[in-house]
């Protein structure tokens, strides 16, 4: 698995040489460039459920992946081992477990939901998700720690000043949404990149249509950053894992493409 540090030093280098041809990008491209890693993940979240979202399902769910993310990168400093909390430490050795196998180990995933994502007689799911992030922010480096309740909101109140988010009231309660205009850019750009990866399929000289697909990715791939890629929900890991060289094509940069599922198996949210 490719280091969270790897990872970063690819990302910036990939952005980079993109805004090096800023005069042909379209403008809608550079959202996710100079969007915050949270606003990018918030983002996705939109655009994979294309619904109507409140800001603490939007909090628990990209904390979630953050969660998972900083267990399975093992980006613990070594020397505060040992000051890990007995809380954190059980999580850590379960959810590895979990990882491992998959959902095929049902019982590390019922006992990570039940112990970890559901309230029992004395704790709510709530605070429990919020001790683990306590937890690992006070044993990671800086620039790894869990965003906060504030830096989410703020990264909210950020995208719809830009009006790329809307609200409205439902009852007592606050709803997130797409701006309709910015949501149809999205979609009209999207719907070119699609047909760009249907022609390169076309025009590939390869005689199965598993190499076409994979020729026109590489194609893709080598023209924009994943995050760009990413933010118009193009799964470029499923075709490129195992059949490139370079393991940073292998998976998502996004943590919400990367666990979302997991999140749906060992949450209730």
């Amino acid at each position: 698995m490719t280091s969270v540090i790897t990872e970063e030093n690819n990302q910036l280098k990939d952005i980079e040489q993109f805004k090096q041809n800023l005069v042909a990008v379209p403008a809608i491209d550079l959202i996710p460039v100079y969007a915050s890693p949270v606003e990018r993940e918030i983002f996705n979240l939109f655009f994979t459920l294309l619904t109507d979202l409140t800001a603490k399902y939007i909090e628990k769910t990209i904390q979630t992946a953050y969660i998972f993310d900083r267990i399975e990168s093992k980006i613990i400093p070594q020397e505060k081992e040992g000051k890990i909390n007995v809380f954190l430490k059980e999580f850590i050795s379960l959810f590895r477990r979990y990882n491992r196998f998959g959902s095929i180990d049902k019982s590390a995933a019922k006992e990570i939901r039940l112990k970890y994502f559901s309230p029992d007689e004395n704790t709510s799911a709530e605070a429990k998700r919020l001790k683990l992030v306590t937890e690992i922010n006070k044993i990671v480096d800086k620039e790894y720690k869990i965003p906060s309740h504030s830096l989410i909101k703020s990264s909210l109140l950020n995208l719809e000043t830009q009006r790329y988010l809307d609200t409205k009231k439902a009852g007592a309660r606050t709803l997130w949404y797409l701006n309709p205009e910015f949501y149809q850019h999205w979609q009209e750009r999207r719907s070119q990149l699609m047909r760009d990866l249907e022609q390169r399929q076309k025009e590939s000289n390869k005689a199965f249509s598993s190499g076409k697909k994979l020729d026109a990715m590489i194609g893709i791939v080598n023209n924009y950053p994943r995050i760009v890629l990413e933010f118009y929900g193009i799964p470029y890991w499923n075709i490129l894992k195992g059949n490139v060289s370079n393991k940073k094509f292998w998976e998502p940069v996004s943590l919400i493409y990367k666990y979302l599922d997991d999140i749906n198996i060992l949450t209730r949210y």
